[in-house]
């Protein structure tokens, strides 16, 4: 696309962008939704010199801001010659070994908790409660987070200015309160269903399973059309009722596999 759109003045590249960004908000592909986020789909795929493709296979926005899929930032760490070895991966806990021939040779043991992301307001919302995403899927999130940590101390390169789509929905959240997590699990619940109900307009609305493929579309994408679910120029958007529902009832293993998928390319 970069080539095509070479010749062009200032102006003209703007005009002939923003064209296609209205295009991408049109066809609603890449889970743009208006205009202005087409532009910025748009103008991303230019100054990186890559596909609409290569774009969902990397980027997100979220909440009009250009974010870098966790699995995203993994591959590119790895094949920048990075390694990573997972200790603990939990619910309550993820630690991880990072390691690079040049910059860390030794390895950096980089590990979070869900303690540690209520204490810091990073999971809870303004009102004290803990977010639907790090209720639904805790695991994922702490995963996600050590990744862009890792990625940011050892090759900055990689996502310098850009941040996962974990941490840019967390943007401009200031919690009043924070939970106890000295307490059982069922007690820390209960003090959270206890807290007053929000607003309508602000209560985080729960991952459905479209947005969780959506948020790995990349590894999604790839790895149905190496099972023969897709074909190559398709997306998950294209299987059938029958084959979503299969998806869904085992959604967090299917994830696992696609991105095990991913890493396998990498070796």
């Amino acid at each position: 696309m970069a080539n095509e759109l070479a010749h062009l003045n200032d102006t003209q590249l703007m005009q002939n962008l923003q064209t296609l960004g209205t295009e991408f908000a049109k066809s609603g592909i890449l889970g743009v939704s208006n205009p202005s986020q087409g532009l910025i789909v748009a103008l991303t795929c230019y100054t990186e010199h890559i596909s609409p493709i290569e774009f969902a296979r990397t980027y997100h926005i979220v909440n009009g801001r250009l974010s870098m899929r966790a699995d995203a930032m993994q591959a590119q760490f790895l094949r920048q010659g990075g390694r990573i070895r997972w200790l603990t991966s939990t619910n309550e806990k993820c630690e991880a070994i990072f390691s690079h021939p040049e910059y860390a040779p030794e390895g950096v043991t980089l590990s979070l908790t869900i303690e540690e992301m209520v204490d810091s307001g990073v999971a809870v919302d303004g009102r004290g409660q803990l977010k639907q995403t790090w209720k639904s899927f805790p695991r994922q999130m702490l995963r996600a987070r050590v990744v862009s940590e890792g990625c940011r101390m050892l090759t900055p390169g990689i996502v310098a200015g850009i941040y996962t789509p974990e941490e840019v929905g967390e943007f401009g959240n200031t919690p009043a309160r924070t939970l106890d997590l000295s307490k059982p699990t069922n007690q820390r619940e209960a003090q959270v269903q206890a807290l007053p109900e929000p607003e309508l307009e602000s209560e985080p609305e729960p991952l459905d399973f479209e947005e969780v493929l959506l948020e790995h579309e990349g590894s999604v994408n790839l790895y149905l059309a190496h099972i023969g679910w897709i074909k190559e120029n398709q997306t998950w958007r294209n299987l059938s009722t029958g084959q979503k529902e299969k998806i869904k009832a085992k959604l967090d293993g299917f994830i696992a596999k696609a991105k095990q998928y991913v890493l396998s390319l990498e070796q």
